[in-house]
């Protein structure tokens, strides 16, 4: 690309070069991966340079940490598929890779995230998803992302991303607007430089340039050089982004045409202004092609001069070498104040407040350079003052649900935080607390809490703040976040306070002279104090013994200053010449030793006494978690409040030694009266007289420490147990509080006797709001608290608005204390202890005063964990809390919190939308999905690939809910990611209790809920496969309303809504990744946990029922081959009624599909007892075992077996002529005229009664199919009706027809029967006979309704309509020559007609439609039917020699035979089975009743 390039290239040339520079580029760059190690450390160097610089300590949106997080997580996933030679792991994470760097390649380039630009991110992206495609071999969009790159930053993409590719692409186009900066440089340079006539214009002004020529510039030279900086650089910009784009055109337009085409004009870069010489061949050394930035400097000095803003002094760069590109050894420069900001490795180690005294020795030597004139400058008194900041790291402060690992109740002092040497890998995610940290692992005073860094990176100095007090007002509002620094900084200041709390007491404004110091050398270069117990290393520097103790045992191993390695680890002995020379520098000036050691010793503004913040015990440390719903890694509350400096007794202080005298003087006798004095009335005025000198004391520490005594503490705790007077009681509790404050021990006192809590309960409890505020500051364990039932009077402190308490300031509201111990109360204890306080908080009507209470910032922490713990407890609040809440308040809980509480968040987010009315949750989905001005959903995927195990399953399930709120796209990473996460849970055996949490959010996704907050989805699967009674049980509740048209609409519409949700829920758990939701469930199905084990049936009953209801997308095998054996091994092997529905509900769905059906067929045998079992609950189970029985596979003789139960003797009442099955109960009726009743439930018999009404043998027994009455026929000429009766039968009516009766059949109002002759007779209830004669001999009767079928000789059936009296032919038989031909049974069962008898032609039976008269079937048997029983499964057909024949109903084949164990041929009488098909029952005519089970 170096030739010729003024004239058009051809189009595939142009490709061609693009393609081979590029490939080339990113193939070394994949080759090398030290250079892509180094590459991404300085990157991140700069990220954290621009964190670490930011002029604000304000905090990093969460959404801007997932941005981060996003671009980190793409370049770990890509650096895995660069190592990893496992083609399936390539492609996986090259796929997460890509999906996580285009978040940051399409973000906004004009706006920033966390202090970065985002052009500088997206740039990054852009060159990371160049590699990507490049290990895809596609090289085309390899390409253009590199060319997006150059557009889209190309500073940083010529200065850090891609320096040697920008000089291969780019430069060559630039030599014009190059030489112009040589020119202009030139002559700029040759103003400055003394006898500079005899330099050319090639010279290398490098070897002049260095610090003493910048200051001895004018003003009006170093704006020019400045400006030229500036105006070179955007030019550079600008044409490459010019040629970056020309390049894009050549690569997008058609090149595939066999026509030769030209490449879009090539584009000319044109200088600023017409140089006098134009550089061809070679650049000069000097010349730069942008500012000297060392990695680590941030952003600051390109994009403040980019967009305008002059916030700062732009940085003009400037080296003291010829090497332009040794970024490590560059100064910046500030023109205009002439002040040298040191590079970072020499700046961080300097103790001083303003000056730099600790140099090492061999920076002395360059003092006259440079360096010396910048201590010079900044103790002019004409120098304006700069600021400097202070950083410090707030204490350990935590809350209810803090961690006592990680925190302290005392924190006196911050303890530094060094990073180790051992962190060599480059983090890019931001903290959300802004709080500085040294990113140089060898930097000491960085890892002070007073380390001093520059406000920006353009070189100036930034005011340290110094540590203020408000006078009287206190921030009395709660915050449960990190400590807030800047909220400190910003808080109203004492005018009187400079020395308090400060690290640099010496005024900013004054000189500091030598005299106001001590030496350098008497100074710790790490604490910047003056030596205690000096150690001199081997390196020549001077340390602090602990100091240097504490940075050898953080693992460094070479001399803070120096750098040089240590080649021993032992530490030499304190240096007792230095040691004397201090004791005596001391002596010699006692005032100023005294003073600078108070100035110097570093303090912070939280780490005095009275700095401290108020911590309420984590319940943790003494009672159990939070029934796992709360994890142990605990949030730390925001400092906000508590944070009150102590008034310092120097002499600079507001209260002179003397005045806090004369107020402890004043103390004396009211502290004497108030601990001897007999009177309760002098007692109650000392407390008032000691609370106004305390607060003219303004909580000075001798006045703290006289009021801490434990005698003058247990004044004040007896006037608590004795006053009546509210306002002596609330100022008692307002001094308590207040020392408590200062210093925690004194609440020791209060502690160590249990009479002390009880009576502040007792105060509590009677309506002194302000007990709550001491009771919180004592710290009491949750048996403490429980044993006094604390509960009501909380909830009334939050309910009721607090009294004014006049000018007494509290150390916090009441309110807020209520709810810090309300919280602690509620995350303690066992699980009856929390349901009762939860019920208590919600009988107490505290919900809405809850949920109105958010919108206090500082409160909804503890709010959100109190309505999740009573949500958890009762569900049916669910519904309060979401018609109430505004979903707002919650969200920017989350994003301003810690991951601790974030999880509290989620969990509270997916509690409140599991709600019965699917529209009222859709709603509050909706204001999730819209509610900020960020994405939630965006940022609840960054919290899922970050968030601890046990939250993942509850934020997937949240955010796929979100994801679903529209039609399911073909692609959506949330939703991919969701169900991934999901699925991972599910195989995590290892974690069973993971397993489960996963299991119970995947049971919420349908929706199906009662209006108590219950899931119902499993007896809702149960009302599908037809067994409802316990989904009745469940909406019984629900249903007792519906008499309200409006209710039955709107639970019409829910309806229509749940279904339509339940689809899209299914169809994308169904279809991820071609139905791995099903394996996943496979796995779940194998653990030793019953609970387990069933709640992942009806997850997976539920997802194979819902595939039945959706287009077939090929994932029903992968269910099939996944789960059928699971469910036939729950069919087979559970005892449980429901589970075997549900397994029967989800086999139903797989005999649609023939391939599955086959394969269910092999199992026909296993598992056909139980379903036949199962029928009489569901008519699931009757529909498989007709598709199992179709199967030509499937054997029916294998499937049918039967087993003799018992055998009676009833020979002394004759033969047994009919028997009936009604209702678990066996009535068998006898030649001697009597009938009995059976007690039939289990497999035996049992005679519970016997009656003897008619006279001669009972022929018939007759049930109509209402069932309510029993008619019996005999030989006695009567037809006698019966009442049924449990375990019994009684006779309400005698009919006698005149004639015998030998077959009946009757309903309610005809009974019709056959007597000696042809045709039958037709009797109604009003006594009048009827013959109906068609000249045959019938030989059986059946009725249904007002049809009575008749069956006759000559195997002829007739058809009798009793109510029109019309006698038709239903089916005429074949007249045979020989033998006669009868019809001998008739039974209907459904619409079919069974008929069995005479055998003709090797048929002995057929079987009809009613409806059609078609036959559907014959019995092939040689064997004359005498007898015919149909139930659900079997026909059984009895023949003359005793034998049974076995039928399969479906089929009409058969499949078996039993056979009468009488001895001889006997006659089988009568036969009937219960219509389940679990047993069969034979009369004979010898007097005997058998039964078999059949199985």
């Amino acid at each position: 690309m170096a030739g010729n390039y003024r004239f058009a290239m051809d189009q595939k040339d142009i490709l061609r070069t693009l393609i081979t520079t590029v490939g080339s580029f990113s193939q070394d760059r994949l080759i090398n991966k030290d250079q892509r190690i180094q590459h991404k450390e300085q990157c991140a160097e700069r990220l954290a340079a621009e964190d670490g610089s930011s002029d604000k300590d304000m905090e990093v949106r969460y959404s801007d940490q997932a941005v981060l997080a996003n671009l980190d997580w793409g370049i770990e996933a890509l650096e895995e598929a660069i190592n990893t030679s496992n083609m399936e792991t390539k492609h996986a994470r090259l796929d997460h890779a890509e999906k996580m760097l285009q978040v940051c390649a399409m973000l906004t380039c004009d706006q920033k995230t966390a202090g970065v630009p985002n052009s500088y991110l997206s740039a990054w992206a852009h060159l990371n998803l160049s590699y990507l495609w490049k290990l895809r071999n596609n090289v085309h969009n390899s390409v253009l992302h590199v060319l997006e790159m150059f557009i889209v930053d190309p500073f940083f993409s010529r200065i850090d991303f891609a320096p040697e590719l920008w000089k291969q692409l780019f430069l060559p186009h630039m030599n014009s607007i190059v030489g112009w900066y040589s020119e202009a440089r030139h002559r700029l340079m040759m103003e400055v430089i003394p006898d500079s006539s005899d330099l050319s214009f090639t010279a290398d002004l490098d070897q002049f340039f260095n610090e003493s020529l910048v200051f001895s510039m004018r003003p009006d030279q170093l704006e020019k050089l400045k400006k030229l900086e500036q105006i070179y650089g955007e030019s550079l910009d600008e044409n490459t982004r010019l040629f970056a784009k020309y390049y894009k055109d050549c690569i997008n337009s058609d090149s595939t045409a066999t026509k030769k085409l030209m490449a879009p004009m090539l584009p000319i870069a044109e200088p600023p202004m017409t140089p006098l010489h134009e550089v061809s061949r070679s650049i000069p050394d000097y010349v730069k092609f942008g500012p000297i930035l060392p990695k680590s400097a941030g952003f600051s000095p390109v994009f403040k001069s980019k967009h305008g803003k002059k916030e700062g002094n732009n940085r003009i760069s400037a080296t003291s070498s010829a090497n332009s590109h040794d970024t490590d050894e560059s100064a910046a420069w500030d023109p205009q104040d002439g002040i040298a900001e040191e590079n970072e490795d020499v700046y961080d180690y300097e103790p001083k407040d303003a000056s730099i005294d600790s140099e090492d020795k061999s920076n002395d030597d360059q003092s006259s350079k440079g360096v010396k004139m910048t201590k010079d400058k900044e103790i002019e008194p004409t120098m304006q003052p700069k600021k400097l900041v202070i950083r410090t790291r707030s204490p350990s402060i935590y809350s209810p649900v803090d961690s006592p690992k990680t925190s302290s109740s005392k924190n006196s002092s911050p303890k530094p935080d060094m990073n180790s040497k051992k962190e060599a890998k480059s983090i890019l995610r931001l903290l959300s607390c802004r709080v500085t940290e040294a990113s140089d692992p060898a930097s000491p005073c960085r890892s002070h809490d007073r380390s001093i860094s520059s406000e920006d990176t353009d070189g100036e100095v930034v005011e340290m703040h110094k540590s203020c007090r408000k006078n009287r007002g206190r921030n009395r509002s709660m915050s449960y976040d990190n400590v807030n620094i800047q909220a400190l900084e910003n808080s109203p200041r004492n005018e009187t306070d400079e020395g308090s709390n400060s690290c640099v007491s010496l005024a900013l404004s004054e000189k500091l002279t030598p005299q106001s110091r001590a030496p350098k050398d008497f100074v710790c270069p790490i604490t910047g104090q003056i030596f205690n117990d000096p150690v001199t290393l081997e390196t020549g520097q001077t340390y602090e013994l602990k100091a240097i103790k504490e940075w050898l045992n953080r693992g460094n191993t070479t001399c803070p200053i120096t750098r040089k390695p240590l080649s021993s680890g032992a530490l030499p002995k304190t240096n007792y010449v230095l040691k004397r020379l201090i004791t005596s520098w001391k002596e010699q000036h006692p005032d100023l030793a005294q003073e600078l050691s108070y100035s110097e010793t570093p303090r912070n503004s939280f780490g005095s006494p009275s700095g401290k913040e108020i911590v309420l015990v984590s319940p943790s440390t003494r009672a159990s978690n939070f029934s796992k719903g709360v994890t142990d890694d605990y949030v730390s509350q925001r400092g906000k409040r508590f944070t009150r400096p102590v008034v310092a007794t120097s002499p600079t202080s507001v209260i002179s030694q003397a005045a806090v005298e004369t107020i402890i003087n004043g103390l004396k006798p009211f502290v004497s009266c108030l601990c001897t004095s007999n009177s309760l009335q002098e007692c109650e005025a000392a407390v008032l007289a000691i609370a106004r000198l305390w607060k003219d004391s303004k909580g000075d520490v001798a006045v703290h420490s006289y009021l801490s005594k434990p005698t003058i503490v247990n004044g004040f705790v007896e006037i608590l147990s004795a006053s009546l007077d509210r306002e002596v009681l609330r100022t008692s509790i307002y001094i308590l509080s207040e020392l408590i404050f200062i210093d925690e021990s004194v609440g020791e006192t209060l502690t160590s006797v249990d009479s002390d809590f009880d009576c502040l309960a007792a105060l509590l409890k009677n309506g002194l709001a302000e007990a709550a505020v001491l009771i919180y500051q004592l710290k009491p364990v949750f048996a403490q608290i429980s044993s006094h039932d604390l509960v009501p009077s909380l909830v009334q402190i939050i309910l009721h608005k607090n009294e004014e308490s006049g000018e007494l300031l509290s150390v916090m509201e009441p309110k807020d204390a209520a709810l810090g111990m309300l919280e602690q109360i509620l995350m303690a204890g066992d699980e009856t202890s929390r349901s009762y306080n939860a019920l208590t908080v919600i009988s107490a009507k505290g919900i809405p005063s809850l949920v109105k209470g958010l919108d206090r910032v500082e409160a909804r922490r503890p709010i959100i964990s109190i309505l999740l713990c009573c949500m958890r407890i009762d569900k049916s609040c669910r519904s309060l809390i979401a018609n109430g809440i505004e979903i707002s308040y919650v969200l920017e809980l989350f994003h301003a919190g810690n991951d601790s509480i974030r999880g509290i968040c989620v969990d509270f987010l997916f509690e409140l939308v599991q709600l019965n009315r699917r529209t009222l949750g859709n709603q509050i989905l909706q204001t999730i999905r819209t509610e900020g001005a960020f994405s939630t959903m965006h940022t609840f995927l960054v919290y899922l690939q970050m968030a601890p195990m046990e939250h993942q399953p509850a934020i997937a399930t949240l955010l796929l809910q979100l994801d679903l709120l529209v039609e399911p796209q073909k692609m959506s990473i949330y939703r991919e990611e969701a169900i991934e996460a999901l699925i991972e849970g599910l195989r995590q055996k290892d974690f069973p209790n993971q397993q489960m949490i996963v299991l119970d959010a995947l049971q919420s996704l349908p929706g199906r809920f009662t209006s108590s907050g219950e899931s119902c989805i499993e007896a809702w699967l149960l009302k599908v496969a037809g067994f409802d009674q316990p989904y009745n049980a469940l909406m019984k509740a629900d249903w007792s309303q519906k008499h309200d048209k409006d209710l039955i609409e709107r639970m019409e519409e829910e309806e229509k809504a749940a279904c339509s949700w339940e689809k899209r829920v299914a169809f994308v758990l169904c279809n991820h990744e071609k139905g791995s939701v099903f394996k996943a469930l496979e796995e779940c199905f194998k653990s030793n946990s019953l609970k387990m084990a069933k709640s992942c049936l009806v997850i997976a009953t539920w997802l194979t029922y819902m595939l039945s209801t959706l287009p077939d997308t090929g994932v029903r095998e992968a269910a099939r081959e996944s789960l059928l054996d699971e469910f036939i091994n729950v069919l087979q092997s559970s005892k449980n009624l429901e589970e075997k529905m549900l397994a029967a509900l989800a086999l139903k769905t797989f005999i649609n599909d023939p391939a599955a059906l086959e394969e269910l067929g092999k199992y026909a045998k296993c598992i056909y007892k139980t379903l036949r079992k199962l029928k009489r609950n569901s008519a699931v189970a009757t529909d498989i075992l007709k598709a199992l029985m179709n199967l030509p596979s499937v054997n029916a003789t294998e499937l049918w077996s039967c087993t003799e139960v018992l055998e009676l003797d009833s020979s002394t009442n004759g033969e047994v002529l009919c028997m009936l099955h009604l209702k678990g109960c066996l009535i068998s009726s006898h030649s001697d005229g009597t009938i009995k009743v059976w007690d039939a439930r289990k497999r035996g018999l049992r005679l519970d009664q016997e009656v003897h009404e008619h006279m001669k043998a009972v022929t018939c027994l007759y049930v109509p199919s209402s069932g309510d009455r029993l008619y019996s026929g005999s030989l006695d000429k009567t037809i006698r009706v019966w009442a049924l009766k449990p375990e019994e039968i009684h006779c309400i009516q005698v009919h006698d027809v005149k004639e015998a009766v030998h077959e009946l059949t009757a309903n309610s109002k005809f009974a019709c029967f056959i007597s000696q002759g042809n045709g039958v007779k037709v009797y109604n209830w009003a006594g009048i006979p009827k013959h109906v004669n068609f000249n045959k001999h019938v030989k059986c009767l059946a009725m249904t309704g007002d049809k009575v079928f008749c069956g006759c000789s000559g195997y002829n059936i007739q058809e009798l309509d009793l109510c029109s009296s019309t006698l038709s032919t239903f089916h005429s038989g074949t007249r045979k020559l020989l033998g006669k031909q009868t019809v001998n049974s008739l039974n209907i069962n459904d619409d079919l007609l069974y008929t069995g008898g005479s055998a003709v032609d090797g048929t002995a039976g057929k079987v009809f439609s009613r409806s059609s008269k078609a036959v559907m079937g014959s019995f092939s048997t040689g064997l004359d039917i005498q007898r015919i029983a149909v139930n659900n499964d079997f026909i059984f057909t009895a023949t003359k020699c005793g034998v049974i024949e076995v039928w399969l109903r479906e089929r009409i084949s058969r499949v078996g035979s039993v056979k009468m164990g009488s001895k001889g041929h006997v006659k089988i009488t009568c036969l009937v089975s219960d219509m389940d098909g679990g047993m069969l029952y034979a009369g004979s005519s010898d007097g005997k009743i058998q039964a078999w089970t059949l199985d």
